[in-house]
């Protein structure tokens, strides 16, 4: 596999280690160097028409058409994926932005996606490729799309880094106008511009950065104009057979090992030759000319090709388009083939993520406004591993220790579904209303807002990592990036969580530093234990592919911690204090366990292992089960410091109160 297909994998599934990134960086850099030039070429701002492209009407053509596009188009919008940071997602542009890329990628109706549209094109025209979170994928795919899917996917490693340029790249995409294979998109596009001209007007630096905008527009239009280019070029070269010959036998090698190991070809068995023959299958084609299944003098009456005809070991295994390939292969490989159908490439497992080696101490507050400056998985930080790994085993210690509802127990879809039930059985019914002044004054009130500001201030966090190509979603991933879009406020900044929580500050007369600068992480209005969950909570965040089922656990345990007693108590007091409670009666409501965020990440949980269950049995389910439950109980673990900050202020005012509803549950953390 060329270093740009392996880039480009890496970029999209991992992992995306420092190199990779530094390489996709550096293609950036030297991409919006030459932009410049194309400003005169590609006037800024207005619709345009893709031209230079084939046209439908030839089968074979449509084909190889689509084939080419298929790395551009099933990854439109990838590039927005991680728009919305925590660091970020407060602000009105990366809002719109996050809002379009939700749309691309078919978040409220998948039908609607462009890219799953291209994917059942690609189908109709008998183009199967690998799924695109495969290596195989990138191996399948002409290389004349990967300098715009590597484009597409280094953005979306630096959209902080290079955001005038991706702004710019976005308004190119949606003022194209719809070409023959995404012209369903038509209605939609209106809607998309307004999001792009949205984010364009609401960017403060817009005028600023007007030259790198335009860049990225720039690039935008020539790297379509660049693809178009190619394919008219490819369509003008025919392959010869040898060619179209090595492409086959990639479709077909990975499915077909297991079933030659009785025949041998130079003293090999052929099983051995097809586990070779992903890469380069010319060793093997070699092999193959050269012995008794391949008849060059009457190619018709080559043992290959009475294999694949009716009553042949292979029947069925080739269409009619490849047998006249095999015919055409063995009569002349040097030959031009008449064209057919592009086929997938083989499929490989990636490498591992390297073993984390965590430093001996953690600063909360340092890595808090670490783990906000940082960009892409590829950049975290050591710390963040160290962190999660000390939560998660501090987790495990106590699990034996629970009791009631927090207590482990084997993993059923029913026994799980009546758990949850339970739990909020259970904190529903512990529900009083007050009766009389509550205990916690308004100025204790006001300390607990400010000592949970950083968690609040990056509410989401856990799953800003969950965004990605519309086909490498899954429906676990499309409930954990609704519940992400909802809160970062669906596309609207005044509905969007942290903001609706710096109201409360501002109303409370709190002046505080931009909360992702050190000043306020090192404020001594906080207690240092404020930062120990939104540094956990971020880190999460930053590393979903590594602690996936953690990730579930800890989602869960969030969305279900404060429903019941906790916030209806919380509402009560903060109401009895003339504070606004409108960030408790948000997840209150948007939490809920019949259509909410709750009910959500409990279904995400059950997808998840019902998954697990279809690919490794059993015995796998009731593992992962282990780690989903480890990350619920994480929650509680990570929140030990902070509820211990809060009974040390509350035991030198002389009282204990409802502790647990103040501290923890009647919060958000």
């Amino acid at each position: 596999m060329s270093d740009l297909r392996r880039l480009c994998h890496a970029l999209l599934k991992g992992p995306a280690l420092p190199a990779a990134v530094a390489e996709a960086e550096a293609l950036l850099d030297a991409a919006w160097a030459g932009a410049g030039e194309d400003e005169a070429r590609y006037p800024f701002g207005e619709p345009w028409n893709p031209g230079g492209w084939p046209g439908p009407d030839d089968g074979a053509t449509r084909r190889r058409v689509l084939h080419a596009l298929a790395p551009v188009a099933l990854l439109e919008g990838v590039w927005l994926a991680r728009v919305a940071q925590p660091a970020t997602a407060h602000r009105t542009s990366e809002c719109h932005l996050f809002d379009l890329y939700c749309r691309l990628v078919g978040l409220d109706d998948p039908a609607r996606s462009p890219p799953l549209r291209f994917g059942a094109k690609l189908v109709e025209a008998g183009i199967h490729l690998p799924p695109l979170d495969s290596p195989a994928f990138f191996a399948a795919v002409p290389e004349a799309g990967l300098d715009f899917a590597a484009t597409h996917l280094g953005l979306m490693h630096r959209p902080r880094r290079f955001f005038p340029e991706l702004l710019g790249y976005t308004l190119a995409h949606v003022q194209r106008e719809p070409a023959w294979w995404d012209a369903e998109s038509t209605g939609q596009r209106g809607p998309d511009r307004a999001l792009a001209l949205a984010a364009l007007a609401a960017y403060p630096q817009r005028e600023a950065q007007a030259g790198r905008i335009r860049r990225g527009w720039c690039r935008y239009r020539r790297l379509f104009d660049e693809l178009a280019r190619a394919v008219v070029a490819d369509l003008a070269r025919r392959p010869t057979a040898a060619e179209a010959m090595a492409d086959l036998l990639r479709t077909k090698c990975r499915h077909a090992i297991g079933y030659h190991g009785r025949i041998a070809l130079r003293g090999r068995s052929l099983d051995a030759w097809l586990a070779e023959s992903a890469d380069d299958p010319g060793p093997l084609l070699a092999a193959l000319r050269d012995s008794p299944w391949v008849d060059q003098a009457c190619p018709e009456a080559s043992r290959l090709i009475r294999a694949v005809d009716f009553g042949g070991p292979m029947f069925g295994v080739f269409s009619t388009e490849e047998r006249r390939a095999c015919l055409e292969w063995i009569a002349d490989p040097t030959a031009p083939a008449l064209p057919s159908s592009l086929l997938p490439g083989p499929e490989r497992v990636g490498a591992a993520l390297p073993a984390p080696s965590p430093p001996r101490k953690i600063d909360p507050r340092d890595l808090f406004t670490r783990l906000l400056a940082t960009e892409s998985p590829a950049d975290c930080p050591p710390e963040a591993d160290a962190l999660i790994l000390g939560i998660l085993r501090r987790a495990r210690g106590c699990a034996p220790l629970q009791r009631g509802h927090r207590r482990g127990f084997p993993y059923t879809p029913d026994g799980f579904h009546a758990r949850i039930e339970a739990i909020h059985r259970h904190e529903v019914g512990r529900y009083r209303p007050l009766s009389g002044p509550p205990r916690p004054g308004r100025e204790d009130c006001e300390w607990a807002a400010l000592q949970l500001a950083p968690a609040i201030l990056v509410d989401g966090a856990w799953l800003a990592g969950v965004g990605s190509a519309a086909g490498c979603l899954g429906e676990t991933g499309r409930h954990l990036l609704k519940t992400y879009a909802d809160e970062l406020g669906a596309g609207r900044t005044e509905w969007n969580h942290p903001n609706v929580y710096r109201r409360l500050l501002d109303s409370l007369g709190f002046e505080l530093p931009p909360f992702e600068g050190e000043a306020f992480a090192r404020s001594p209005l906080f207690l240092d234990v404020a930062f120990d969950i939104p540094a956990y909570l971020l880190a999460m965040g930053l590393r979903t592919e590594r602690y996936f089922p953690e990730l579930l656990g800890l989602n869960l345990a969030i969305e279900l911690s404060g429903l019941g007693a906790g916030y209806l108590r919380g509402v009560d007091i903060l109401r009895h204090h003339g504070i606004d409670p409108a960030i408790l009666q948000l997840h209150l409501s948007i939490d809920n366990l019949g259509t909410g965020h709750a009910a959500r990440a409990r279904e995400a949980v059950i997808l998840f292992l019902d998954e697990v269950r279809r690919r490794e049995g059993a015995e796998a389910v009731q593992a992962q089960w282990r780690r989903v439950w480890t990350g619920y109980l994480s929650l509680h673990a990570a929140a030990l410091g902070l509820v211990l900050g809060f009974l040390g202020r509350y035991l030198r005012h002389g009282w204990i109160g409802r502790l647990w509803a103040v501290a923890f549950r009647g919060r958000r953390p």
